[in-house]
Order: structure tokens, then sequence, then C-alpha cells
């Protein structure tokens, strides 16, 4: 029986040591993560921040408004159009041309241009001139008269700029495209590539079918719109009947206009507008045929039109 007993411790005592052998054998896992570092971090991805555009300021005399989106400021002499941004049409109302001005802008690239850019508005407020009081009032009245029509004097003898971005739509989608300056008989307007001003006619029309035009007339300044409201109307009679449309009805891009007559047969549309802004007042007369150049036309023309203008 002590042999037995003997036995028996041994073996236990064996079994114990294999035991632990084996625990001490358990493979470890390896952190491949840097010592010190947060894991949850190392797997999120980096957001790259998008980048602001970038506001710049500057300082000039306001010239303006060139359509009911647009202004002109004249810096250095050479005067330069800008894209009102969002709330700046009541700050610019309250603004009279040769006002001396501050503002803040941006600028925005012009799809399909690569060379030309846009430039927006973000801030515009009057400043003081720089001579300021009685002493420039009286270099103004010096070189012109009164304050009036000296402000005329300095709004005539201003140039526009060659090149302007508008806004339209085209096939009911809003495009931004650049139109460049033209000059007709005692007016200027922005035109279109797809149209041409043609100043011996005074008119603007296609280039590929000049059965697309506008014809345009200036304006005495004692014009009596009945009286253009009854020619209109009689010019317009043998098309069909004629319509008088009420601000509601008028293209929204021709905002300036003080007449609107249309009349539309099975072949053609004819309009007689009259146009009038601060420079001056145009009889406009549109023609536009039946067909698939007419939607484009119009949007195109009618955003020319808004940009009229008349040499003093």
């Amino acid at each position: 029986m002590k042999k037995n007993n003997t036995f028996s411790i041994i073996l236990l005592t064996v079994v114990a040591v294999l035991a632990l052998s084996a625990c001490g054998t358990k493979p470890q896992t390896h952190n491949t993560a840097p010592q010190g570092a947060d894991q949850s971090q190392t797997q999120q991805p980096q957001v790259n921040p998008v980048a602001e555009p970038e506001v710049k300021q500057g300082t000039g005399v306001y010239n303006g408004a060139a359509d009911p989106h647009t202004v002109e400021i004249e810096i250095n002499g050479e005067a330069q159009s800008f894209q009102l941004g969002e709330g700046l049409d009541t700050v610019v109302a309250g603004l009279e041309e040769g006002d001396s001005v501050s503002f803040e802008y941006s600028e925005k690239a012009v799809e399909g241009d690569t060379t030309a850019k846009q430039l927006i508005l973000t801030k515009i407020q009057k400043t003081e001139a720089a001579t300021g009081g009685k002493e420039n009032e009286g270099s103004s009245q010096a070189a012109g008269g009164d304050k009036d029509t000296g402000g005329s004097s300095q709004a005539a003898g201003r140039e526009r700029s060659k090149t302007q971005a508008f806004e339209l739509t085209l096939e009911g989608k809003k495009e931004t495209q650049t139109a460049t300056l033209a000059q007709g008989e005692g007016y200027s307007l922005y035109v279109f590539d797809p149209m041409s001003l043609f100043p011996d006619q005074n008119r603007v029309a296609l280039a590929v079918d000049d059965n697309y035009y506008a014809e345009i007339t200036k304006l005495p300044p004692d014009f009596n719109l009945d009286e253009l409201q009854k020619d209109g109307e009689k010019a317009l009679a043998s098309i069909g009947k004629v319509q008088k449309l009420d601000k509601a009805t008028v293209p929204q891009a021709l905002s300036s206009s003080r007449l609107f007559l249309q009349a539309s047969g099975s072949k053609v549309t004819q309009q007689y507008i009259v146009v009038e802004n601060t420079t001056g007042a145009f009889i406009v007369k549109v023609n536009i045929p039946q067909g698939e150049a007419a939607e484009g036309f119009e949007s195109f023309i009618y955003t020319s039109l808004e940009s009229l203008q008349a040499n003093k």
C-alpha cells in the first residue's frame, strides 16, 4: 500500500508539471499599432476642409445699375461690373450715381470660359469723397454747374466694361454667359455670341438667321407713352390680336419695360416694347418667327435689351 501511494503522488506531480507547461506556451496576440497611439484615431479618414472664397476689398465710384442683378463701379477710372450678392438689391437702391463707395467682393469662375471671372458683390456702403465738404462741391460747380449736372457729366463720361457675365435661362436651365459691349446709334448694349449688332440698321439679330431680330430706336426725353401705345397697336394689328402685357406677365429678364405689346400669327410673333432706365428710353420692335431658335433668342435678346444705355 505504501508503494501505491508513492506512485500516485509521482503521477500527480507529472500531470501538474505538464499543465503548467501548456499554460506557459499559449500564443500571444501582438498589437501592430505604434506604442502610445490611439488605434481608433488612426482608423479615421482624413477630411480636407473646403476653402472659403477669398473676400477682396475695394473703393470706387458707384455708376448705377446695368440691370436688376448687376451694378457698375468705377475703379481708378475704369468701369467694372459686379453681380449683386444676396440682399444687396435693397442696399444699392439707396445709392446714387456718383457716390463714393467701399465694397467687398469674391470671384467666381465662369463656366465654359477659363479666362473670365464673375465678380460677386458681398458688401457695399457709401463713403465720403476724399476731398469732401464744401470744397468738393465748389469744384463740381466750377467743372459743370450744379451737383446734378456734374453727376450727369460723370455718368456720361464713364466707360462701360468691354465684357460682362450674365445669368440667363436656356432650355429651362440657368447658365452664366459672357456678352460683349456693342455700340449703336446713340446707345450701347451687351450682345451675346449667337447674335450680332448691325449699327446701320439698329438691329440685333441672330447670326444664323437674321429673321430673329430686335430693332432699336432711341426716344426723345419728351416722349408720350399713350401715343406710343397707339403706334404700337397699329404696327402689330396686321399680325393678329394685340395684347398688352402687365408687369406680372412681362419676361422677367426685361424688368425695365414701360410698355410691352405683343401679337402672334401662325408664322411669327411680333412685339413692340418701350424700355426706359436712368439713361434714356427706347422703342424696340422684336420679330420672332415660329421655330426651334425662338426660345433661345428670347432669352438672349431680353437680357441684352435690359442692358441698354443711352450715350449722352
